[in-house]
């Protein structure tokens, strides 16, 4: 298989066990490519020695049986008869990730009050998923030098990471690995020239694992 990430290979591999699948006079191994939050996850080429399918719609799926490995051609399954065949092993994977973005005042590390609401929304994901990895990427805008941006995105990945230990520490028994990095004006959500005072840009993305 090619042109899947890390996690979908993860995905993938979980999906090929051989299966007794309903109707079939012998186990056959299915290959579904699922979406994820909703959208197209990406594509996948499935290649066997009779064959190669490409996979680039959700609930796209092809069937390889014979000991030649006989390609089906790709059909899209319902999402219930994914359920029905994939059920126990969707269960024992691990939820995909959930990101959040939180914005900033400018040139400080305060969250404006909209995203300080999003702080419990983001301490019940991390309780429900506990243990977690926790990663806070923090950015800028244009305004200032590189130096700069790179020690407020700091700042502010550091904020929000305090606001949610503060959180954990209320609620004791709750493990959760922090991680937290700055971009700076490097990677900039609004493309704008230098020294744009962008709020779109002023911002800390966090990813719960």
């Amino acid at each position: 298989m090619k042109g899947a990430t890390a996690h979908y290979l993860f995905l993938f591999f979980s999906l090929l066990a051989t299966l007794n699948l309903p109707g079939c006079a012998s186990p056959k191994s299915v290959i579904v490519l699922l979406p994820e939050a909703g959208k197209v996850s990406g594509e996948v080429t499935v290649t066997t020695a009779t064959g190669s399918q490409l996979l680039n719609q959700s609930w796209q799926s092809v069937e390889i049986s014979g000991s030649h490995g006989g390609l089906s051609n790709p059909v899209v399954m319902e999402s219930a008869a994914v359920e029905g065949v994939f059920g126990s092993v969707q269960a024992g994977m691990p939820a995909p990730p959930v990101h959040y973005l939180l914005y900033f005042k400018l040139g400080t590390a305060e969250m404006l009050p909209e995203s300080r609401l999003l702080l419990p929304e983001i301490f019940a994901v991390i309780k429900k998923r506990s243990p977690v990895q926790l990663s806070v990427v923090g950015h800028a805008d244009t305004v200032g030098s590189v130096a700069y941006n790179h020690r407020l995105g700091m700042e502010r990945a550091a904020a929000v990471a305090a606001a949610i230990g503060e959180l954990l520490a209320a609620q004791q028994g709750v493990p959760a690995r922090v991680e937290i990095s700055s971009r700076g004006k490097s990677d900039l959500l609004v493309k704008t020239p230098d020294l744009t005072p962008e709020p779109r840009n002023r911002r800390a993305e966090v990813t719960i694992r």
